[in-house]
């Protein structure tokens, strides 16, 4: 009767040990980005990536995705994003912070994700808490499910509360 013993051969466990010791951070760091929801929305979450950017020494990147109808071509939508507008910009440099602005003009958000980010990026995006998982927590999910870091800023708490 043969016994056969499996050797591991070096190259496999010198493999093993680079997995590891991976150069690569887990969360890219080269600039915070910024998820357009709304204009006061993105102004909480700028703050935030502002301090987070600061700490690291990085830009802030708002990134809006502007989805254009059908009918009309991607390349030559209608009207302006409420980025690019004047007192958008103002209320952006108010922040002190330095801010670069990004618009991606698609169909379908969620397939324009890969275009906009690189792989574990650093994400703030702000929008309201509920029992219903509204458009900004819907976009977190895609998000983190596209394997980006999502920090969520829950402006719900700075809204005025209504007596009815």
């Amino acid at each position: 009767m043969s016994q056969i013993i499996q050797v591991e051969s070096a190259a496999v466990a010198n493999r093993r040990t680079q997995v590891l010791e991976s150069p690569h951070p887990a969360i890219r760091t080269d600039t915070v980005h910024v998820l357009f929801t709304s204009i006061d929305e993105t102004l909480a979450a700028v703050r935030t990536a502002g301090d987070f950017a600061k700490a690291l020494g990085v830009p802030v990147t708002v990134v809006h995705f502007r989805p254009v109808p059908y009918p009309l071509p991607v390349d030559a939508p209608c009207g302006v994003s409420p980025v690019e507008t004047d007192a958008f910009i103002a209320r952006l440099r108010a922040e002190g912070a330095d801010i670069r602005v990004r618009v991606y003009m698609c169909r379908d958000e969620q397939q324009a994700i890969p275009f906009a980010f690189s792989r574990h990026s650093l994400i703030v995006i702000a929008g309201r808490r509920g029992w219903w998982p509204g458009r900004s927590e819907q976009r977190r999910r895609m998000l983190e499910a596209a394997g980006h870091f999502v920090m969520f800023v829950d402006t719900s708490e700075h809204m005025e509360k209504t007596h009815a």
